[in-house]
């Protein structure tokens, strides 16, 4: 099992699966493309891809969708020839010295770096110690597969000759701004749909990483003092908390207290001080117990506190700060360029899918 974890590891970090099979390949000629020739070394990576991709959701023995799969790769390393023959044609490979300098230092930079951690995964996979240096072992891999530092500077002149491919598809600016508010308006629209008088749904959402664009109305801010808490029972933890409390009903600062006695790492951040936990009485994401107090009588209004609550963590005090703003999130500047991106990336993907077609229409394909 470690061999097989070594040599995963192995392939990934150098880009070396495709070359170890092409070692062991007969290098039979797939298609021709234009007059170029598509041999199995080149195909057998984008075999590799799908099999790999789709694993465990095909059955390898049924010989039909081995053959549909083997279908699909000749299909993609046929398009991806296709591209690369326009992307030479248009001159998108012809960069100038600082540029090619620049991609250099990079390839050679990914390919040492690559080394490095190889070496440092043999060490500790095979047992050595942290003296045992195996640089040297992880160049041996590299050069019984065939790969150089040439193979990594390839991938960074593959990628930015894209660039310059996009740039001849699209022009140089694209992405209007009509556009980048027409985006921000219509993900508002969705969200708010979506969201407007269901907190759980949004919070749900907020939490799960998925893009959200409006908040509900009936949300707090709510700071908090997390006091740890002495004693078996939830009174004699109430009791041992007791003097802060006092503290507070005699008038001191309840920002004061919480510098003093907060041990709650959120609020170590200045600016979380500003925000704080954002809390809806329908929150799904809150304990009981801390919604409950967050609306209590006792938070009538901002500035108010409420009666210390146990929970796991301790005693925790909570002060309501302010109301919380609802409706469509702000366009920051983040969120502009973030939007102008996404649809930059849309574009190309269309622009090339529709250049893909033309390609492929004229294109002279003899299959072997």
């Amino acid at each position: 099992m470690r061999i097989h974890r070594l040599t995963a590891l192995l392939l990934s970090l150098l880009l070396l699966f495709s070359c170890a099979l092409a070692e062991s390949t007969d290098d039979k000629l797939m298609a021709t493309v234009n007059g170029e020739e598509l041999r199995y070394s080149a195909y057998v990576t984008y075999l590799t891809q799908y099999q790999q991709l789709l694993s465990g959701a095909y059955d390898e023995t049924d010989e039909t969708q081995a053959a549909y799969i083997e279908d699909l790769a000749l299909t993609t390393a046929i398009q991806d020839m296709l591209i690369e023959q326009d992307m030479h044609a248009k001159g998108c490979y012809d960069f100038d010295e600082e540029t090619e300098n620049w991609i250099q230092a990079q390839g050679q930079t990914a390919y040492e770096t690559a080394l490095t951690n190889v070496g440092e995964t043999l060490r500790v996979e095979l047992g050595y110690s942290d003296e045992e240096d195996m640089s040297s072992f992880a160049l041996s891999y590299a050069k019984a597969l065939g790969v150089t530092a040439e193979d990594y500077i390839a991938v960074y002149r593959k990628q930015h000759a894209m660039v310059n491919y996009y740039t001849v598809l699209l022009g140089d600016n694209p992405v209007t701004e009509d556009a980048i508010q027409s985006a921000y308006e219509t993900n508002v629209a969705a969200s708010k749909e979506r969201f407007e008088g269901d907190a759980a749904a949004f919070e749900t959402a907020l939490y799960s990483g998925k893009e959200v664009w409006y908040k509900p109305e009936g949300y707090r801010s709510i700071l908090q003092i997390l006091l740890p808490a002495e004693g078996d029972t939830d009174e004699a933890r109430l009791e041992s908390v007791q003097a802060t409390d006092e503290r507070l009903n005699a008038g001191e600062s309840f920002q004061t207290l919480m510098a003093e006695y907060n041990t709650d790492v959120a609020f170590y951040d200045a600016d979380f001080l500003t925000v704080g936990y954002q809390v809806h009485r329908d929150s799904v994401v809150w304990d009981e117990k801390f919604v409950a107090a967050a609306f209590s009588e006792r938070m009538a209004q901002p500035g108010c506190w409420s009666d210390p609550i146990v929970s796991d963590a301790g005693v925790h005090i909570l002060y309501y700060l302010c109301d919380s703003k609802s409706g469509a999130i702000e366009m920051t500047d983040a969120i502009h360029d973030a939007l102008s991106y996404t649809l930059y990336q849309d574009m190309c993907s269309e622009a090339l899918s529709a250049r893909l077609n033309e390609l492929s229409d004229s294109a002279e394909v003899v299959l072997y």
